[in-house]
């Protein structure tokens, strides 16, 4: 089979309704960002448990089903926060979605490929990995600044190792966040991606290190100083159709030598927005991407638009069908 069109970073997320086991810690709810988004996709408004969170997961396979230039999506799990000496520290984690959940919904819906998130500090994080592969994943995500783990840390050389050995991409979150209130800012520099490049890991960097808030440092251009060096590194575009990322999303399409290391990511549900791109995309342009309905063909489009070319939409196919594990062979065969 051809090479499919793959979105490397959706999110899932929920209340915890009908036993999913997910939870959005109410300081985080409150946030602006994020209370926006409940209420945009239905995920419990108002923090109710008694809805169930496979409402949202329902929207989010009948939005894959009906793309038309999207084939799947990596759905993302979110770990735990643990401390340095490996304990689970439940009452600091502001975002929770198990692997359980994860593998579960994606093996009901074939659209979704599982991005499991697994904290290297886990004193099983090795035996999770192999659980997870063995169920199917291809890839595992990391947002540092907030789940705690440091990507410089040389206890994580035997996790890296193993995902070295497995070909499972590590997406990290890079550049600063702006819906989570982040609580180990130094952790969001891509700088300290070094070591799992070192060890060999196709490292992901989330959103290219571009910055999500309109003040704050920026590890844009440390992202693509560290590309040159490593060919084991490539970038997504998640998330940076918005405010305060768009400038460097329109500067990646107009640098064509970077092209070959980015990989096509949306972020839903964040949406993309389109109107900030309105210099460079002209009216008439502007107004047929305004009337795509779906969430993702319009991501896609806008992207498109601005330059980037068809092989970064089908790279993430090509970079996750290698995966030593059922979900890679079953990239590979269809």
């Amino acid at each position: 089979m051809g090479a499919l069109v793959i979105d490397c970073h959706v999110h899932l997320a929920g209340m915890g309704g009908g036993g999913s086991g997910c939870r959005i810690a109410p300081r985080l709810a409150r946030r602006l960002p994020v209370r926006y988004l409940l209420w945009r996709h239905g995920i419990s408004p108002g923090g109710r448990v008694d809805l169930p969170d496979d409402r949202f997961v329902a929207r989010l396979a009948a939005t894959v089903a009906a793309a038309q230039r999207v084939d799947r999506v990596v759905a993302l799990a979110f770990d735990a926060l643990y401390d340095e000496g490996g304990h689970r520290r439940d009452g600091e984690t502001l975002f929770y979605v198990p692997n359980d959940y994860l593998l579960t919904v994606c093996d009901r819906h074939p659209e979704l490929l599982p991005g499991v998130s697994i904290h290297p500090y886990r004193t099983d994080a090795l035996a999770e990995l192999a659980r997870c592969v063995a169920r199917g994943a291809v890839a595992v995500k990391w947002l540092p600044s907030v789940q705690g783990m440091d990507p410089a840390n040389r206890r994580c050389i035997p996790f890296y190792e193993r995902l070295a050995e497995l070909r499972l991409p590590l997406i990290c979150h890079t550049g600063r966040e702006h819906v989570f209130p982040p609580r180990f800012l130094p952790l969001e520099d891509p700088r300290r991606l070094l070591l799992p490049l070192e060890v060999g890991v196709t490292v992901i960097a989330a959103h290219a290190g571009s910055l999500g808030a309109l003040t704050g440092r920026e590890g844009f251009g440390d992202r693509v100083a560290l590309s040159a060096a490593w060919p084991n590194l490539y970038a997504d575009l998640a998330g940076m159709a918005i405010p305060g990322r768009g400038r460097h999303l329109a500067l990646l399409a107009r640098c064509r030598h970077l092209h070959p290391r980015l990989v096509h990511g949306s972020d839903y549900p964040v949406e993309a927005m389109v109107l900030p791109f309105a210099a460079e995309l002209g009216r008439k342009r502007l107004a047929a991407l305004r009337q795509i309905r779906n969430p993702l063909d319009r991501d896609l489009c806008l992207k498109e638009g601005l330059g980037f070319p068809r092989a970064l939409f089908e790279r993430a196919y090509h970079l996750l069908a290698r995966v030593d594990g059922p979900g890679g062979a079953a990239l590979r065969h269809g």
